[in-house]
């Protein structure tokens, strides 16, 4: 495993195998939790406890950081990567960055419809897929989940359909991280030939 800088900054993990496993634009080190010894773990923020959104790095399958040879354990890896690489994303004294002081909070924030918030979570979602079907197809539900430095969102959007005719989308239900948006329900409307011409957007009930 090789740890490296790239010439943009990013932090660029390569696997045992040569194969790219993240590339990460800053990030903070800590000793791990549970394995103080064996292992660092690696988080985009200063928690040094996120196990499940960070990434643990075992010091004994790392082989090089930049150009230089690797051999040592977790504490001497943590020492080498602070001085080999410049870490954006600081060390785990750092002050940690408030909600406020987040500029992706203040721009959730500003995202208070349907579309705004739809568009904002599309960008940066970080699963991939998220869509449940019907036995026949049909998109029954939608998930999008985001994290950022300070704060987590997930926005689900839930399919009904016309009783009249399963295959028109009735309305489409947007709930989860939606406190901001006045008008979560996104309702079809179609002509006298099944065929859309607009949307209206109402609140939940």
């Amino acid at each position: 495993m090789k740890i490296q800088q790239s010439a943009n900054g990013n932090i660029v993990i390569t696997g045992t195998s040569g194969v790219i496993e993240h590339i990460l634009p800053t990030i903070t080190i800590h000793k791990h939790p549970r394995y103080p010894n064996e292992a660092i773990l690696i988080t985009h923020n200063t928690n040094y406890k996120d196990e499940q959104q960070g990434i643990t790095i075992l010091a004994r399958n790392v082989t090089n950081v930049n150009e230089t040879r690797f051999y040592g354990n977790a504490q001497s890896l943590k020492s080498m990567l602070e001085n080999e690489l410049k870490l954006q994303g600081g060390t785990m004294e750092a002050p940690p960055k408030t909600k406020e002081q987040d500029p992706m909070y203040v721009a959730y924030l500003q995202a208070n419809t349907y579309e705004k918030l739809l568009s904002f979570v599309k960008e940066h979602q970080d699963n991939i897929g998220g869509k449940r079907h019907h036995e026949d197809g049909r998109i029954s539900e939608e998930e999008f989940f985001c994290q950022f430095e300070t704060f987590i969102i997930r926005v689900t959007l839930r399919y009904y359909y016309k009783l009249d005719n399963q295959n028109l989308i009735n309305y489409i239900l947007m709930s989860g991280s939606t406190s901001y948006v006045h008008e979560p329900k996104k309702v079809y409307v179609y002509d006298g030939n099944n065929i859309i011409t607009g949307y209206v957007y109402e609140k939940a009930y």
